[in-house]
């Protein structure tokens, strides 16, 4: 089943004030925040959704049964780092859904202008080159700018060329 989009319009105020509460949620976050460089990263384990439940069941197992745990483990670090994982995770998880919902009114709100300004750019295509006056200039100014539409016909003989494979 299709479900239609119904594209309301979000106020400029609304829209700035949020991003006044995205700021302000960002400067709460600095204090803590660690930015890795990508060897860093590469080092670090990497965990996704599913190993979340393998963490968090060993990490109340580990706590419980502290005398399991390895002489260089702390349980009580253990607990507490699980615990603040979690919350991350959460916040992530809160934090995808409200990008994705964001992504997707940009979306919305952005096609119509887009073909709007697709249908300016051919009309001053034409305009200059019947060499109506300052037509010439903008379709000047507007060429550099204009996306080619190469990436997404080759993204599309990439697909075909792959699935001939």
């Amino acid at each position: 089943m299709i479900k239609k989009v119904i594209n309301k319009k979000v106020p400029l105020a609304v829209l700035r004030d949020a991003q006044v509460k995205v700021d302000e949620v960002m400067g709460m976050l600095a204090p803590y925040c660690t930015a890795q460089s990508s060897p860093e990263r590469e080092a670090m384990i990497r965990k996704g959704p599913e190993f979340f439940k393998f963490m968090e069941l060993s990490c109340r197992l580990a706590v419980e049964n502290s005398d399991l745990i390895s002489g260089f483990t702390e349980s009580a670090v253990l607990g507490k780092d699980c615990s603040i994982v979690r919350e991350l995770w959460i916040f992530i998880a809160k934090l995808n859904q409200l990008k994705n919902n964001i992504y997707d009114m940009e979306i919305a709100a952005g096609s119509p202008v887009l073909q709007a300004a697709l249908a300016f750019y051919q009309t001053v295509k034409i305009a200059a080159r019947r060499d109506i006056p300052g037509a010439r200039l903008i379709y000047e100014e507007l060429k550099p700018t204009r996306p080619s539409g190469r990436r997404k016909q080759q993204r599309i003989k990439n697909s075909r060329i792959a699935r001939i494979d």
